[in-house]
């Protein structure tokens, strides 16, 4: 059986993608991955889409233009018979793309919702709210990562599928971490982690760093590892008023996130806005303490070490918090993550058992 994977980018920083990823590990022999996307990126996961078995195809990102082209009839006319399930990963792009599927005899066919908004964009909040709304007419199976995810975009009669991980790739190990931290010169410090692009701005880095930078003050002998964080002028320009620069580590892309987690000391996370964060998640699985804006949903939380704060609390008070949190003991929490569903292997039956129905 081959399943079509709709999103649109495969790029290396697309957590969408990595969660698709995670899934597609997790499928039996018999349950292949292909994947169509809109936009290219010049560093992708067509790599590892091809090792798992999948392809790959890039089409004109659907709109009102390409639907008058019939370029997805086109599409799905050409490769008519190939996909049982058609399973779509932005849900405001239904509407352009479950009609052609199924007048090309796709009869399965779901949605799948990963954000808390219908646009990172605020332009395109409203049109995408529009062009959502035929979704539930549309489809068979409605998707959400979280309860609040689908409570944004369905309303109700969603299935929630987390966005489960391979647990045992994060399992904190001491000798690991010192060996990590060995290798990064970061032995004796005090290390605060985070994940997230630096260019999207739900991620709050401005705060971020304006809470490392009173961090910085009580521990100077602290650093920051900025995971998928590239840097760019207006956060160089704060870390040099703040004399924290070579204090802080624009990592970038990182393919190694579950070893870098086992060299952190806490996990600071304030976001103004997420679906449901797979970072949050990973950094649990690998024992971290993790710090994080009330605006995240509690569905994340399973662990004892973390600690939801407003981001309308000062600065002092993250940073006091997050140093707290960093002194908790790290153990190792496999049991803990797969009994509260967050191992892919045992979330994946869920998948399993809507593609075959």
């Amino acid at each position: 059986m081959r399943v079509l994977h709709m999103i649109p980018d495969i790029g290396i920083s697309n957590g969408i993608m990595s969660v698709i990823l995670n899934y597609a590990k997790a499928m039996p022999d018999d349950i292949k991955f292909d994947v169509v996307y809109f936009a290219e990126k010049e560093k992708n996961k067509k790599a590892e889409i091809k090792m798992l078995g999948g392809r790959t195809y890039r089409i004109n990102p659907p709109s009102p233009k390409t639907a008058i082209k019939g370029e997805m009839d086109k599409f799905f006319k050409a490769h008519k018979g190939e996909w049982e399930v058609l399973h779509i990963n932005a849900p405001h792009f239904t509407v352009f793309i479950a009609p052609a599927a199924k007048r090309a005899g796709i009869k399965k066919i779901c949605c799948h919702c990963h954000s808390t908004l219908f646009s990172l964009n605020p332009n395109n909040l409203k049109r995408n709210e529009l062009l959502n709304m035929p979704t539930r007419y549309l489809v068979d199976k409605k998707f959400a990562c979280s309860k609040a995810a689908g409570d944004y975009w369905y309303k109700n009669n969603y299935c929630v599928l987390k966005n489960a991980i391979d647990c045992s790739k994060y399992v904190f190990n001491d000798e690991k971490r010192a060996l990590i931290r060995n290798k990064m010169n970061i032995t004796d410090k005090l290390v605060i982690g985070h994940i997230g692009r630096t260019d999207v701005s739900q991620k709050n880095h401005s705060f971020l760093l304006k809470i490392f930078a009173e961090i910085h003050k009580k521990k100077p002998n602290s650093e920051l590892l900025l995971i998928g964080g590239t840097s760019n002028e207006r956060l160089e320009q704060f870390c040099r008023e703040e004399e924290i620069t070579d204090s802080v580590e624009f990592l970038g892309l990182r393919n190694d996130v579950n070893d870098l987690l086992q060299a952190c000391d806490v996990f600071l996370f304030p976001s103004i806005s997420e679906g449901l964060p797979v970072s949050v998640i990973e950094a649990q699985a690998a024992g971290l303490p993790v710090l994080m804006s009330e605006s995240v949903t509690d569905e994340v939380v399973v662990t004892d070490n973390v600690v939801s704060l407003s981001l309308n609390e000062s600065v002092t008070k993250w940073a006091q918090q997050a140093i707290k949190l960093s002194m908790s003991e790290r153990i190792n929490t496999l049991q803990a993550m797969q009994s509260a569903g967050w191992d892919v292997f045992s979330c994946s039956t869920t998948l399993i058992n809507y593609y075959r129905g």
